[in-house]
C-alpha cells in the first residue's frame, strides 16, 4: 500500500496542474457571434467576454455606407499604416482584402484593419464550410466554421452593404 502513495501523490499534481489550464481553455473559447444595432451590424469570431477582442471583426456601418474588417493577428514588425493584404479562404473561395496595418495602443498589437470593403466577396467566402484561413503577412490563423453559418446569414439579413 505504502508503495501506491508517490503514484497517487504524482498523479494527483498532475491533475491539480493540469485543471486550471482546461478551464483556461474552456473560458477562451472562440465562438461567431452576430450582433445589430440601428446602424450597425457585427459579425466576430473572438472569445464570448465583450471585453476581449475578437479574432475576427467584420463592422457594416448602413448609415455610413461602408464595412471594415479587423483581423486581430499579431503582425511581427508590422508599422501602422503599412499596407498589406488580408486573405480570406474557406472550401474553393478565396478573398483577398487590401489593408493595412493598425496599433492597438492598449494592448499594444499590430494587425491588419481594412476600410471601405466591398462585403459580398469576403460574404462568399464565409458562407462556405470548413475552416476559415485567415492569412496576413506572416501570420496565420485557422477559424472553426461551428455556428459561422447561422452568424453570417443573420449578418446578411442585418447588413444593407454589398
Amino acid at each position: 500500500m505504502t508503495s501506491l502513495l508517490p503514484a497517487r501523490l504524482l498523479l494527483a499534481a498532475c491533475l491539480f496542474t493540469a485543471a486550471p489550464e482546461g478551464f483556461a481553455r474552456a473560458e477562451e473559447s472562440l465562438i461567431w457571434t452576430e450582433k445589430a444595432s440601428e446602424g450597425f451590424v457585427s459579425l466576430t469570431y473572438g472569445p464570448l467576454d465583450p471585453a476581449k477582442m475578437p479574432v475576427f471583426l467584420l463592422s457594416c456601418f448602413d448609415a455610413m455606407g461602408i464595412a471594415v474588417l479587423d483581423v486581430r493577428l499579431e503582425i511581427e514588425g508590422g508599422k501602422p499604416g503599412e499596407a498589406l493584404t488580408i486573405e480570406l479562404s474557406a472550401g474553393a473561395a478565396k478573398s483577398e482584402i487590401k489593408g493595412e496595418a493598425a496599433r492597438d495602443e492598449a494592448s499594444g498589437m499590430t494587425f491588419a484593419e481594412a476600410s471601405d470593403i466591398a462585403v459580398k466577396p469576403v460574404l462568399e467566402v464565409l458562407r462556405q464550410a470548413g475552416p476559415l484561413a485567415v492569412t496576413t503577412g506572416k501570420a496565420s490563423a485557422s477559424l472553426s466554421d461551428n455556428g459561422r453559418a447561422q452568424a453570417v446569414e443573420r449578418f446578411t439579413q442585418d447588413c444593407g452593404l454589398d
